[in-house]
């Protein structure tokens, strides 16, 4: 299916009970909606999406240019527009109750996402994420031409080989990384890098209040691990899991694990 949406078409599935099936409890089913990382699509949450279908309404989207969506102008503020998308598929999908469920870009799509519409979000989970409260310190932005410097002159196979090698520790994962990298490309990859890091300066005017689930792999990059600690720290009502064997991409690394994480948030929640 299809969203005619601010940012450009997006592609989207969903999957599960329809909005008005009621719970156990009596209560609208919970919509959960995933938002990949920089470069990948929709397929990355493939095994959570089979693992929830038959409790949840599952959604799982192709972010603003990537997999099946437009392929939208990247130099324009694309966190900013991105969250803007998500919330207008929800509204498109009248979804009243909703868990975002964040992967590295995704997550920081998912925090802006619900600070823009915090009345129908009732939990989040961020997978290999960063807090947007408060806003990172200024100096970050002294990284931006390091970043420019180094994916602009890495050779380009060698640059996906390393993208892969960096972010997920399964040669399944590691496989499906070089697949998407390549199809996005160097540009790709560094603008959206570089809006991260923006959108890392900039953040959101205040802390969510809603239930977190706080994830990383037990393989992820130290800064990752050292931040999602002082996060969780900082966040009231969240719960950090670390997943064991497993990279940035912990949710394809060790769909086992992840699941069992996110389903008993879920079930706390619904």
């Amino acid at each position: 299916m299809f969203l005619e949406s601010s940012f450009g078409k997006i592609h989207y599935e969903v999957y599960g009970p329809d909005r008005t099936d009621s719970n156990e409890h009596g209560a609208e089913p919970l919509t959960v909606l995933f938002a990949h990382g920089v470069t990948m699509d929709r397929r990355t949450f493939e095994s959570q999406a089979a693992a929830l279908r038959d409790r949840y309404r599952v959604v799982l989207l192709d972010l603003p240019a990537h997999g099946r969506s437009e392929k939208v102008d990247l130099k324009t503020a694309y966190s900013e527009r991105a969250a803007v998308v998500i919330n207008e598929l929800l509204d498109a999908l009248d979804a009243r109750r909703v868990v975002l469920v964040g992967q590295s870009l995704g997550s920081t799509l998912c925090q802006r996402a619900a600070s823009l519409s915090p009345e129908r979000v009732v939990g989040s989970v961020h997978l290999g994420g960063w807090s947007l409260y408060p806003a990172a310190p200024a100096l970050l932005a002294l990284l931006k031409p390091a970043i420019v410097l180094s994916i602009g002159l890495f050779p380009r196979k060698p640059l996906f080989s390393l993208f892969a090698a960096h972010k997920a520790l399964k040669p399944h994962t590691q496989a499906y990384l070089r697949e998407v990298a390549t199809a996005a490309g160097k540009a790709h990859i560094l603008r959206l890098t570089l809006d991260m890091l923006r959108d890392m300066t900039m953040g959101i005017p205040a802390r969510l209040e809603h239930p977190m689930l706080i994830c990383h792999g037990d393989h992820e990059a130290g800064f990752i691990r050292r931040h999602a600690r002082r996060w969780h720290d900082a966040q009231p009502k969240s719960t950090l899991a670390v997943i064991d064997d497993a990279h940035h991409i912990a949710n394809q690394d060790n769909p086992t694990a992840f699941n069992e994480q996110l389903m008993s948030f879920l079930h706390a929640i619904a």
